[in-house]
Parts: structure tokens; sequence; C-alpha cells
């Protein structure tokens, strides 16, 4: 029976990434057809022969109606067919993954910091006795929660990196990286540039788990188990983060799957702005020319990593609350 449930589960999560990535391509369609100023080949090609444009925009269906260029882009999405021409050997996904560890590394790193930090002070923001101790630490994480995650990228990049010089540039990366080993190099040689962005990403998912944690323990305070608890004699401490922050640590995990978009989301435009070398770098340069193959790539890529972690958010909401099914 538990195999069954978790099969129809697995099912309906399959399904639904399915017409997910459906409804983001064609939205993504909409968007690449509403830009000015010319199509792919001109922004790429804008000096070609008219007989090289005529042959790229046969390939893409560029010189089709649109519902044929419609049927053409995503037959290319769901095919992974990311390539210019039909003679190119390494598509675009091909680049992509290779760029795709170290935006899981930045994105990884950021989402569990963000939140082990934030369960750590949402436990304690109760247990302080001092007052303004609270409304800076909480004052803080709104305004930082409020603040755009480029304006804080921008702003820490020209102070820490190029004028006070607190965090090395990323400026060392092998491209040609194959071999795991290569990888592993690349990592430990990233490591000290990826401070700065991961800080900016941290502060920006942070106020999320922190100040829901804080709501959820304050109103179970006043229940009958937690005064059984205290009745017990156990310490505040004991009472706030053995039996209050369990309870109050199952809302949190079911609204992990927002504050993923909005690492997400924030996380390309920290990729750009740092130049870190990832899935969000690629994208915004092939934006500059309007690169199809590679932002189909890229939002693609990008959304199947947001699907899958929120179906992890999922298994795990599901394991520590029994009341939620699969």
């Amino acid at each position: 029976m538990k195999t069954t449930k978790i099969s129809i589960f697995l099912a309906k999560k399959i399904i639904g990434a399915v017409i997910t990535i459906f409804l983001v391509m064609s939205i993504l369609f909409i968007l690449l057809h509403s830009v000015a100023g010319g199509d792919m080949v001109t922004r790429m090609n804008p000096f070609g022969s008219a007989a090289e444009k005529e042959e790229m925009r046969e390939l893409w269906g560029l010189n089709k109606p649109l519902f044929e260029q419609y049927a053409v882009f995503m037959k290319k999405v769901f095919t992974l067919d990311y390539r210019l021409t039909d003679d190119q050997e390494t598509t675009s996904m091909d680049e992509l993954l290779f760029y795709l560890p170290y935006t899981v590394l930045l994105f990884g790193t950021a989402t569990i910091t963000s939140y082990l930090i934030g369960i750590f002070l949402g436990i304690r923001l109760l247990s302080w006795r001092s007052t303004t101790l609270k409304g800076l630490v909480s004052g803080t994480a709104m305004v930082v929660y409020s603040v755009p995650a480029f304006v804080l990228a921008i702003s820490f990049r020209n102070w820490l990196v190029f004028k006070y010089q607190v965090f090395p540039p990323v400026n060392i990366f092998n491209q040609e990286a194959s071999t795991i080993l290569e990888h592993l190099v690349n990592v430990r040689l990233l490591l000290p540039a990826m401070a700065l962005p991961l800080i900016v990403l941290v502060l920006v998912g942070l106020a999320r788990p922190l100040l829901l944690l804080r709501d959820h323990m304050t109103l179970l305070l006043d229940e009958p188990f937690v005064l059984t608890a205290r009745a017990k004699g156990l310490s505040e401490n004991n009472v706030l983060s053995e039996h209050v922050a369990r309870c109050a640590l199952l809302p949190l995990m079911s609204d992990a799957s927002i504050n993923l978009a909005l690492i997400f989301s924030g996380g390309i435009l920290i990729e750009y702005i740092f130049s870190w070398p990832g899935i969000g770098r690629q994208l915004f340069d092939a934006l500059r020319i309007l690169y199809y193959p590679t932002i189909a790539a890229a939002i693609f890529l990008l959304t199947m990593l947001l699907l899958i972690s929120m179906i992890l958010v999922d298994i795990l909401n599901a394991y520590l609350d029994p009341r939620v099914s699969l």
C-alpha cells in the first residue's frame, strides 16, 4: 500500500512538472517574440549575408507563421535539441551542464545555510530577554528582506570587492575542466570568491524562515503541551527547542517551496553580478543577443532544478508531519 501511494505521488508530481515546464517554456516563447530589435538572427549576425540569415531562420522556423514557430520551439525544448545549426556538435545544454555543479553549489549552500541560521535565530528570539536585541535582529531581517537582491549584490561588490578589497573577485576558473578532479580544483579555487555571493544569498533567504518560525512559535506558547512541559520543570530553552520549535517547523517546511523560488530568482542575478561561473551568468550573456538555444536551455534547467527541490521539500514535509500523506 505504501509503495502504491509513493508511486501515485511521484506520478502526480511528474505530471505537474511536465505541465509546469510546458507553461514556463510557452511564456518564454511569448516573451522572446515580444522583444523589440529583431529576431535572434538579426541580433547575432547583423552583418551576415541574406542567405546565411535565411538558413538560420529556416532551422528555427523564424520565417514561418507564429504558430509554426511555436511548434518548432517546443519540439526543440522537449527533444533537448538546443543547437543553433544541425552541424553543431556541442549543444547549449551541454555547455550549461558543465556549469550546473557550480550553480547547485552556490544555491544549495545558500539555501541550507539560510535555513539553519534562520531556524537558530527564530528559536533564540523567544528566549532572549533583551527587547532591544530582539527588535534589532527582527528589524534587520525585515530591511534586508525588503531590499532587492541585486541591490545588495551590487553594493556589496562595489564596497567589499573593489573599494576595500575584503573579498577576492571571481577571476580564476578552468573552463576546460573535464574530469571530476579538475572540477574539484575549480571548486577549491572558487571557494574564497564564493563567500560574498553566498553572504548576499543567505541574507536574502534568511528573513523568511526566521520570522515565520518566530511567529508560529509565539502562537504555540500557550498550548497545553507547552504548559505541561514547563510544569515538569524543563528549562525555557528546552521547552522552546525540544517542544515548541518541532511543531513550528512543520509550516516552515510548507513555506520552503515559496522561499526556494525567491532564492533561485535572486541567485540568477547574483551569479551575473559577481561573474560566478553558473547557469545564471550564461543566461544573461545569451539574453544580450537573444540567443534562443542557451536561453531556452537555461530556463529549462533552472525550472527543473526548482521543481526537483520543491518535490524534495514535499517529501520531507510528509515525513515530518504525519497529517500530510503522500
